[in-house]
């Protein structure tokens, strides 16, 4: 007796399944009408997004039905723009140019040989500065570009200027030259550079 309820409770949400599966249906269907209200809504703020993309798309399509339609007045622009292109285009060439040979002139005197400086010997090199900028510098040998190892002799040449009398004391590097010039110290990248023979 009791089964007979419980069968017909079962029959029943068998039953009510399928039209409960087929409410949830209905009430996306009224929900559809609430979205299209809001489109309204929508459609004002896309129509402002809309006006930018149909400008920039609006220059290219014009260019295009111009190019189509007024060809006569496509042509003379296209042709001024070629125009101008070619004349700066060799001026920034030349200015390229000009950067790239650029040469300096410096009056030196004579190189003055040093027979065989032994290594870790002291060097004592004096002249006058040619740069006009005053900096702090090193000494370079002539030869092979060496660095010459400053010793603790080495006097501090800080804020020299053009003109001023300079006298460098250090020590040879081990690889160093035995061909300084004397009287007259290049400075270039902050260092003190002994002109080589030519």
């Amino acid at each position: 007796m009791h089964l007979k309820p419980l069968l017909v409770l079962g029959a029943a949400l068998l039953i009510a399944a399928p039209v409960v599966a087929q409410q949830p249906v209905t009430p996306q269907q009224p929900m559809a009408p609430t979205p299209s209200q809001a489109d309204p809504r929508a459609q004002q703020p896309q129509s402002q997004p809309i006006v930018p993309p149909a400008q920039q798309p609006a220059a290219p399509q014009p260019g295009a039905q111009q190019s189509g339609t007024q060809q006569p007045g496509a042509q003379p622009q296209a042709e001024q723009k070629d125009g101008k292109k070619p004349a700066p285009a060799p001026a920034p060439k030349r200015n390229s140019q000009g950067g790239t040979t650029r040469s300096m002139t410096f009056d030196v005197p004579p190189l003055v040989p040093i027979s065989e400086i032994p290594r870790g010997k002291a060097v004592t090199i004096q002249g006058t500065v040619l740069s006009p900028q005053a900096t702090t510098f090193v000494l370079n040998d002539g030869n092979s570009s060496q660095v010459i190892v400053i010793g603790p002799a080495w006097r501090d040449l800080t804020k020299v200027k053009a003109g001023d009398r300079v006298r460098a004391i250090g020590q040879m590097d081990p690889y160093g030259a035995s061909v300084f010039r004397a009287g007259s110290l290049l400075l270039e990248n902050n260092r003190i550079v002994v002109v080589p023979a030519n």
